[in-house]
């Protein structure tokens, strides 16, 4: 068969045709190369988003900034910066979201199907049984700290201050202690209290009195009666009227006063607070001063004992008599102040409850 001159010249021009694996090749190069590029681009990205994280590894690291660092100087990088922050931000509160719809969901499935009517009634005796077991365990702590503030030996002695109720209840607390080797100082004086200082200051000497006895450990305070009456403010030369926010705040100032002299010398107080009077006007005088004591005496961490119930008094009403172990006896005087002389031995065997001995 003969080849024309056409046929020839016809071949000769067209393109050699590659082999099929050779295209092979040439694609997967090319779906490589592309793969590489997003990669690339990603990490970059990733490290221009998170580079507040990435500073921070090789710091913690390697104690040196980032090879990163030299970036700072664009702007630029600083946004990407900003953005990961932003991002960073907007992930923690999906979280807590997330997490929020997940402990409804939760809460509410076991409110309404898991927790059946008998399950929520173990759960509540169990939670009573615990919180009673914390209060007792509370209780005796309380206890415990109580018995170490008040714990005596032979080389301490207890401080008496107060008015005419504290010299009938101090005696009888005073012959128990000094049979048991403690010794004690009485200073407790009739018609005193503390609006009146010029008739007897009791901070300034009980101040003197901590001063000059290094040996008292305990201060025992019982006042009141005579407190309910306008104090004279020596600074601005005018009275103060009873229970006005100046007069409270200066009473409040003067038991202050007492609690922080007895704080610099370790000394450790019981306060008791005035009991129910037989006369309407006085016992709410007295009512008002229980809280005001009360509260400044527990405001210094130290001890009060409200006398209105060891006396036998009820929801702020004067009792003239008190169920004993030894029958009804008449624990007040007629003049419905003081204590009969069974009444002031209640008052000191409940004082003598929280004064422990060392062995």
């Amino acid at each position: 068969m003969q080849t024309s001159d056409t046929d020839i010249i016809s071949t000769s021009l067209e393109q050699p045709q590659q082999p099929e694996f050779v295209q092979d090749h040439l694609e997967q190069r090319h779906n490589f190369l592309y793969v590489m590029f997003v990669l690339v681009a990603f990490a970059l990205t990733s490290i221009w988003i998170m580079q507040n994280s990435v500073n921070a590894y090789f710091q913690q690291t390697y104690h040196r900034d980032s090879p990163f660092a030299v970036l700072d100087q664009f702007k630029v990088w600083h946004i990407g910066g900003e953005i990961g922050d932003y991002l960073y931000g907007q992930n923690e509160q999906y979280d807590e979201n997330v997490n929020a719809v997940n402990n409804k969901m939760v809460d509410e499935f076991n409110q309404n199907y898991a927790y059946t009517p008998e399950y929520k009634a173990v759960e509540a005796r169990r939670i009573q049984q615990e919180k009673a077991k914390l209060a007792l365990l509370e209780k005796q702590r309380s206890k415990q700290e109580l018995d170490q503030r008040f714990m005596l030996t032979g080389q301490d002695q207890v401080f008496f201050a107060g008015d005419s109720l504290m010299q009938g209840v101090a005696p009888h607390v005073q012959k128990y202690l000094e049979d048991k080797g403690i010794q004690t100082v009485n200073l407790s004086k009739q018609s005193t209290g503390l609006t009146y200082p010029k008739f007897f200051d009791w901070p300034k000497t009980i101040r003197e009195t901590l001063n000059s006895n290094h040996h008292i450990k305990v201060m025992i305070v019982f006042l009141g009666p005579n407190d309910p009456w306008d104090i004279f403010d020596s600074t601005k030369h005018h009275w103060l009227t009873f229970k006005s926010p100046a007069w409270e705040a200066e009473y409040r100032a003067r038991i202050d006063s007492i609690l922080n002299e007895a704080k610099k010398h370790n000394v450790n107080v019981m306060w008791l607070t005035p009991p129910n009077m037989h006369k309407d006007q006085l016992n709410q005088q007295m009512i008002y001063l229980n809280e005001v004591i009360r509260s400044e005496v527990e405001k210094a961490h130290q001890f009060v004992v409200d006398s209105r119930p060891v006396i036998g008094g009820k929801d702020n009403h004067f009792a003239e008599t008190m169920n004993t172990p030894d029958g009804n006896m008449k624990v007040r005087s007629a003049d419905g102040i003081h204590f009969t002389v069974e009444g002031q031995k209640i008052i000191a065997h409940n004082i003598l409850q929280y004064l422990h001995l060392a062995n």
